[in-house]
């Protein structure tokens, strides 16, 4: 199949772009005083954070609007702390979460955690639900939590939510 172009049009329509172009004023943000105590990611001393990434079929296709609720306690009395939607590519925003000082994971045999734990509870339409439990959240980190969807078509009898137990004691 040939398609004949009038070369005119299209070479109007570059000098309309080329003049858009020149003309557009280029976009200067502004400076903003660093917050005292501020990590470069914003999250601080104190905070750590926790994102994810929803996918199916074996991590080969993102899933889009799946919901993320971020909790504390257990399943059945959830503290909620913060809930997101994923975007198109399967991810959901950071979500900041409050964690124990940086310097407990600067020094081994603290008798303190140096981590927060965290569950996620993940739900998409026409998907069997995943609950991740005690994730751990360090200080100035960003978390990624990857979970892989079953579609409830193909589960078989079975349709309640997989759990998974992240806990796993970190020793430094």
């Amino acid at each position: 199949m040939v398609i004949n172009m009038d070369k005119g049009l299209i070479e109007k329509y570059k000098n309309d772009m080329l003049k858009m172009y020149r003309s557009a004023k280029p976009v200067v943000a502004e400076a903003t005083q660093p917050q005292q105590n501020a990590q470069p990611n914003g999250m601080g001393e104190y905070a750590g954070g926790l994102s994810a990434r929803v996918t199916a079929f074996r991590s080969l296709y993102p899933v889009p609007m799946a919901r993320i609720t971020v909790f504390t306690g257990n399943v059945e009395n959830m503290n909620v702390v913060d809930t997101d939607t994923t975007d198109i590519s399967g991810k959901s925003k950071v979500f900041v979460l409050d964690t124990p000082q940086k310097s407990l994971s600067l020094s081994s045999g603290e008798s303190q955690k140096p981590y927060a734990l965290y569950n996620m509870l993940i739900e998409a339409d026409g998907y069997i639900s995943n609950i991740h439990l005690n994730i751990p959240v360090f200080s100035d980190t960003v978390t990624i939590q990857n979970s892989d969807m079953i579609l409830r078509e193909t589960a078989g009898e079975n349709k309640s939510p997989q759990v998974f137990d992240q806990s796993q004691q970190f020793t430094l």
